[in-house]
């Protein structure tokens, strides 16, 4: 007999009150360990409770039933009597609710190409319940009603518990943690981490299942669940090792050398913090998902639109890059048409160098978001008129020096539209360009690519 098989027999016996301790107790460590022991066990006392309100009519939600074993108790024939008896009646308790289920735990805040094998919710938005999601390929930015933001890189496997604990069963993730959520604990099969306030990285091994824990910023600490060691890590670069039978601290700083063979693009976004502002604020006319750039001939800025993109660059050790660029997807625009733009239309992208316009929110007005007027101009495209779509991309050396010059800082790009579009008497100021957000259904949102430098082994 297979698990499955042994599952519905235990779940059988107990709701007919036929089960012996040791199977009772047998019952009950399927359901402690096992999500799906526990929804299909609540999915039998559902039928059971629909079966027998048809069977009897309403029953009273504080009635609990013991046992039936006749036919005679509904007048239902024999083989129909194992169903309509199933008791809805909970290992701890009658007519149970479904409480983690329910409640929401976190939402899919962003993806990168993302491909998943789950019975989550897997769509961009998607409010999440307690559950495990496997990530086959991609990025993905999942956001706990704690405040905290766990970025998964493919494959890896996460389960769900609260909005305040996690466990990574497999692959890499990175972890950023407000003060809302201080005390977010991340588990793994080795042991766990628990976070004080910063970003950590974690990644696990399929193989050995050990745990390798590295801070960005900030502390956490980190515990063995087999040997009961643990240690504090402070301060960028400090890590740990989990393994079955130890704990080992090291300084990823001493790890890799400068001139370490390496090569490849290591790709960064947004991870979410990417916006538009408008000269009217009415940014409720654009759709979500949408970053917006557009300017008139006109005097006034009510027409006009720029959007900001804030990149994280803790990651990147910009002394190993050899050049960087930004990526950027346009998607069309549903307001307006192409004949009242000039036939090619020049975009610019500004870095931000006004430090007191780098704490701008998401939701920040025109006249206190950052403009060009606040930055350096890092480079130029164009994109004909007849285009609608397309990936249009800024190479220009100006970016990596400015990026450089912000080595682990959060840097924020300005995008605008610096050619007008033509006034038509009658028409209006014509239309806006858009490109995908990270929260695009359909195209991936704006990322930073940067190619390493080739070394001789």
């Amino acid at each position: 007999m297979n698990k499955e098989d042994r599952l519905h027999e235990l779940i059988a016996a107990y709701q007919i009150g036929n089960i012996s301790d040791a199977e009772f107790a047998e019952l009950e460590d399927v359901l402690k360990h096992s999500s799906a022991a526990r929804e299909l066990y609540h999915r039998n006392c559902r039928i059971d409770g629909q079966l027998r309100r048809e069977a009897s009519g309403p029953m009273p939600e504080t009635a609990i039933v013991r046992r039936a074993t006749t036919a005679s108790m509904f007048g239902l024939a024999n083989w129909a009597v194992a169903a309509a008896v199933l008791i809805a009646v909970g290992v701890y308790y009658s007519s149970p609710p479904i409480p983690e289920r329910l409640e929401t735990i976190a939402v899919l805040a962003s993806v990168e190409e993302a491909a998943w094998q789950s019975k989550l919710p897997t769509e961009l938005g998607s409010d999440l319940t307690m559950g495990t999601l496997k990530l086959t390929s991609g990025i993905a930015t999942i956001r706990f009603r704690s405040g905290a933001e766990l970025t998964l890189e493919s494959p890896a496997e996460l389960t769900l518990e609260t909005a305040m604990k996690a466990r990574l069963l497999s692959g890499a993730a990175m972890i950023e943690v407000p003060d809302s959520a201080v005390g977010f604990v991340l588990e793994t099969p080795s042991g766990y981490a628990v976070d004080h306030g910063t970003r950590f990285a974690v990644r696990v091994d399929d193989a050995t299942l050990h745990s390798r824990f590295e801070v960005i910023e900030g502390e956490i600490s980190v515990h063995n669940n087999s040997t009961g060691e643990k240690a504090r890590l402070k301060g960028q670069s400090q890590g740990a090792t989990i393994s079955n039978d130890s704990l080992d601290r090291f300084d990823a700083a001493d790890e890799l050398p400068l001139n370490a063979p390496m090569s490849g693009v290591i790709r960064i976004g947004t991870r979410g913090r990417a916006t538009s502002v408008i000269g009217n604020n009415k940014r409720d006319r654009l759709p979500p998902g949408i970053l917006s750039a557009k300017r008139t001939a006109q005097d006034s800025h009510l027409w006009e639109q720029r959007s900001l993109m804030r990149f994280y660059l803790e990651p990147i050790d910009l002394d190993l890059v050899d050049s960087a660029s930004l990526r950027l997807n346009l998607v069309p625009w549903n307001v307006g048409n192409a004949m009242r733009l000039p036939k090619v239309s020049r975009f610019g992208i500004y870095g931000l160098t006004d430090k007191s316009k780098r704490g701008w929110k998401m939701d920040c007005r025109w006249e206190d978001a950052p403009g060009p007027e606040d930055g350096v101009l890092l480079g130029n495209f164009e994109i004909p008129r007849s285009r609608t779509t397309g990936s249009f991309v800024v190479d220009d050396p100006r970016l990596l020096q400015y990026l450089r010059e912000h080595p682990g800082e959060r840097v924020t790009l300005i995008l605008v539209r610096e050619t007008p579009a033509l006034l038509m008497q009658g028409i209006g100021p014509g239309p806006a360009h858009w490109f995908a957000g990270d929260s695009h259904p359909e195209a991936a949102g704006p990322s930073l690519e940067f190619t390493l430098k080739k070394t001789e082994l």
